[in-house]
């Protein structure tokens, strides 16, 4: 199985799914991870701009080896200017295209305009890299299961909710390898435990991390006997 993680920043694939990025790469996936800026703005102190890219650049590369991610490359985007592009939709569908995934994990539409634009940009490039355009880019590759993440804010309705009880310290482990963001994001761990808490109460489990399966383009069903799925 081949995963695909589309992202706007490194630590959005930990909070969003960071516990089921453990379990599917314990399963034998292998896992590609893209953010889209290089976290340029994400220094906290005069000065830090100097060495803020090359000290997260650091602790991305820790993530994917705590969390089995194999591959990681960012688009460099710069923060707070993500907006839906036709260099964006082709980025997405050229990663998409070259890598030719199983599963893809993206934002859901909610926070602010970086993951919201991610977001847009993303499911559309997903639908078209299945159809004969933009071939400069490489060749089609199919429809699979996309899935939103949430990061900031909850999903309403979330499709899935896999039990990550036993990864769940694996993704805090992560979360504690971004260092120089922590102090941006305070109250974090707060979040991802009762998340995690409430996640996993609606499925009976200990922990949970929840998913929206995109459903902008539909499935298609032949036998009937295939709606029980």
């Amino acid at each position: 199985m081949k995963v695909l993680l589309l992202f706007a920043h490194a630590d959005d694939e930990v909070i969003g799914a960071g516990a089921t990025i453990r379990k599917l790469a314990n399963a034998g996936a292998t896992l590609r991870l893209v953010t889209f800026s290089e976290g340029a703005e994400g220094y906290t102190q005069p000065g830090g701009e100097a060495t803020i890219v090359a000290e997260r650049a650091q602790e991305v590369a820790a993530v994917c080896r705590i969390l089995g991610i194999q591959d990681h490359c960012t688009e460099r985007w710069l923060d707070w200017d993500f907006r839906v592009s036709n260099a964006g939709y082709r980025a997405v569908i050229r990663h998409i295209r070259a890598f030719q995934p199983d599963l893809i994990f993206t934002h859901s539409r909610a926070d602010y305009n970086d993951h919201k634009m991610l977001h847009d940009t993303v499911v559309d490039a997903w639908y078209h890299a299945a159809v004969p355009c933009a071939m400069r880019e490489g060749p089609v590759w199919k429809h699979v299961p996309l899935y939103e993440c949430e990061i900031l804010q909850p999903l309403a309705e979330p499709s899935v909710v896999v039990d990550v009880t036993d990864t769940h310290a694996i993704k805090l482990e992560a979360m504690r390898a971004y260092d120089s963001q922590l102090s941006l994001v305070g109250g974090i761990f707060q979040l991802l435990e009762g998340r995690a808490l409430q996640r996993g109460y609606l499925i009976g489990a200990k922990y949970g991390e929840a998913f929206r399966r995109v459903t902008y383009r539909p499935r298609k069903v032949t036998e009937v006997t295939a709606l029980q799925d």
